[in-house]
């Protein structure tokens, strides 16, 4: 996870919005409860919200990901708000459900969390505000045909008793890339380690995670093999056992087919289009 300086803009973003739709009121004094941080020119206004709210939030990631629908519905108040963007805005489930399985009919969807905290705005010390801000950036992926078009934004999520209420969310970067079809393959017969169940591949096309990305072995012949979609140019990717980086393959700085990235030593590859990369060994760059 990165987590950067950006995410004090974030914060304060949302604090300056909020306190722009709060009645105004003294500081209140905090002899029950001990506030923190301010809101517009108001002192100790805010204290953490509970986890279920952010897991409301992450819930409703993973169903964008698995392109849920009726997940998404399910999650959703009936007059929520989304402002996307200047002048687009997504005004109740009646719309919501309109753009959002448009969407999914001609896209993939992959919703990739970073970081997040449930914050809760306080009137006073005795008076918590209505529901639950969820601070939060993520990645966001839609592949569409060959064009994958790549957001990286935070949002500001009201959850109010288990629904998303109101959702703004700031685009800090937008890039299209025109993806590849990536054939990968590596044989196992030769591993000596521990026992393992599953094999699968990770890298930077997949926010290095480890279970996204499983690979079969349908014919038993120990040559795992899989498919993903890559962006071109240059890609760093490595295989791990069990959905487990710490089961990740050891790879020796100065290898031919890797990559030293800080204290990290991947495989490299230069994709320029669909590619179907020769088979390899776990550990090795090549197999005999």
């Amino acid at each position: 996870m990165r987590v950067n300086i950006l995410s004090l803009a974030f914060l304060a973003s949302l604090l300056f919005f909020v306190s722009c739709n709060q009645t105004p009121e003294n500081t209140p004094n905090n002899d029950s409860l001990a506030l923190h941080g301010y809101a517009g020119n108001q002192m100790e206004k805010w204290d953490f919200g509970q986890q279920s709210a952010a897991d409301v939030w992450l819930q409703w990631g993973q169903y964008l990901t698995d392109e849920n629908l009726e997940g998404i519905l399910s999650l959703a108040g009936d007059s929520i708000k989304i402002e996307v963007g200047e002048n687009n805005e997504i005004n109740g489930k009646a719309e919501l459900a309109q753009r959002v399985g448009a969407w999914f009919e001609t896209a993939d969807v992959n919703f990739i969390p970073e970081w997040g905290v449930p914050i809760v705005y306080h009137e006073s010390s005795e008076t918590p505000g209505d529901g639950t801000w969820v601070v939060n950036g993520y990645r966001l992926e839609s592949l569409s045909g060959d064009t994958l078009t790549s957001f990286v934004r935070h949002s500001n999520v009201l959850v109010k008793d288990g629904k998303v209420m109101f959702n703004r969310i700031y685009t800090h970067s937008k890039t299209v890339d025109v993806v590849a079809q990536l054939e990968l393959a590596v044989n196992m017969n030769n591993y000596e380690g521990e026992p393992f169940q599953s094999v699968s591949v990770y890298g930077s096309f997949n926010n290095w995670c480890a279970e996204c990305d499983p690979m079969t072995d349908e014919d038993g012949d120990g040559i795992y093999t899989g498919s993903v979609k890559v962006g071109k140019g240059e890609l760093e990717y490595k295989f791990a056992l069990d959905n487990d980086v710490e089961r990740q393959e050891t790879l020796t700085d100065g290898m031919p087919c890797t990559k030293t990235t800080g204290q990290y030593i991947n495989r490299v590859l230069q994709v320029q289009g669909d590619l179907n990369a020769d088979v390899v060994c776990f550990d090795s760059c090549d197999c005999p």
